[in-house]
């Protein structure tokens, strides 16, 4: 009973995570401490080659489910991740805020490298085609 208490607790928890979160260095630090490729761990855990390496990469927010079939690949408890993940953000105040800084301008970073395409993608739609030109009004 006292674990689903616990387990309660790190869903809510869990679902307070910023978009920029931190979780995808603790499956890759366990992963390597480990010595298991990505291959393995996807074969392992069923998810997707693209999707497992965005989760791992920080491209893309690790669903639950996920996170729990992650754990069972990597052979630990789903609490050991969230316990890594509270260990990260300890270490990182520790370190510095320059770390999270950087972490945080590199999210920065990616969002602006989306944002320019989509600016050009639209651009390109508000441009007249050359054909437009040659039709008499």
């Amino acid at each position: 009973m006292q674990q689903l208490q616990y387990f309660a607790i790190f869903i809510k928890k869990y679902r307070k995570f910023p978009k920029t979160n931190f979780m995808q260095l603790v499956i890759k630090e366990v992963r390597e401490s480990k010595k298991l490729t990505q291959d393995e761990i996807v074969e392992l855990s069923g998810i997707k080659k693209r999707t497992y390496v965005d989760y791992e990469n920080g491209k893309s927010d690790i669903p639950l489910s996920k996170l729990q079939n992650i754990a069972n690949a990597l052979k630990v408890n789903l609490f050991e991740l969230f316990e890594g993940y509270n260990e990260t953000l300890a270490e990182m105040s520790q370190n510095s805020l320059l770390t999270k800084l950087q972490f945080e301008n590199e999210a920065l970073r990616k969002e602006n490298a989306e944002l320019k395409k989509d600016k050009a993608f639209l651009q390109s739609l508000l441009k007249p085609n050359d054909h437009d030109k040659s039709q008499p009004a």
